[in-house]
């Protein structure tokens, strides 16, 4: 009576394991690398956690947590308060953008995270000289769920560059992230 129930058992096992494999399969003659192909192509943004994004003004560039808008770009900026401090040669850029927090949990923003690379890949942090009257600075703080910071930045550069590129570091836990956008 055993050997019976246990030969149904098995025998029901090979039939709902065919039917499944059926199910999973896609479609008629796929491959079990289609189908793990398929399924990259549609797994969420936030599986697929990409380190750099690069984009340009006005898109979203959306890491884990976090999505980075360059809003708007102001090249031979004159500060308000007409500062001087500024290199022969070079100009005042003004930047401003869009930080929002996607995720669950707060972070931490810093004027710091901000460099402007010029087209000899020269890096450079923001200029506060050119920043003391501009409205809706970027400084520091932290970033709640949903939350949104606007704000603005300005950076002294080669006069004329064309090839002008903000970089956004997002330093989590795991690992350095980096927006990369082409001004």
């Amino acid at each position: 009576m055993l050997g019976v129930v246990l030969l149904v058992a098995v025998f029901a096992g090979v039939i709902i394991g065919s039917e499944g494999s059926k199910k999973g399969s896609g479609a008629p003659g796929s491959t079990s690398a289609e189908s793990a192909e398929s399924a990259k192509k549609t797994a969420p943004k936030s599986e697929q956690d990409p380190e750099n994004i690069e984009a340009a003004v006005g898109e979203n560039a959306e890491l884990r947590d976090r999505t980075l808008v360059v809003n708007e770009v102001e090249r031979n900026f004159t500060p308000p308060g007409r500062i001087s401090g500024l290199e022969p040669g070079n100009e005042f850029v003004r930047v401003s953008v869009t930080l929002t927090n996607t995720g669950d949990e707060s972070f931490n923003y810093n004027v710091l995270n901000f460099k402007v690379q010029d087209s000899a890949g020269v890096q450079s942090g923001h200029d506060s000289r050119g920043e003391s009257d501009i409205p809706y600075r970027v400084g520091y703080g932290g970033l709640a769920p949903d939350g949104e910071l606007l704000g603005n930045m300005v950076f002294q550069v080669p006069q004329g560059d064309s090839g002008l590129k903000l970089i956004y570091s997002g330093t989590t836990v795991r690992s350095e992230r980096t927006i990369t956008v082409t001004l």
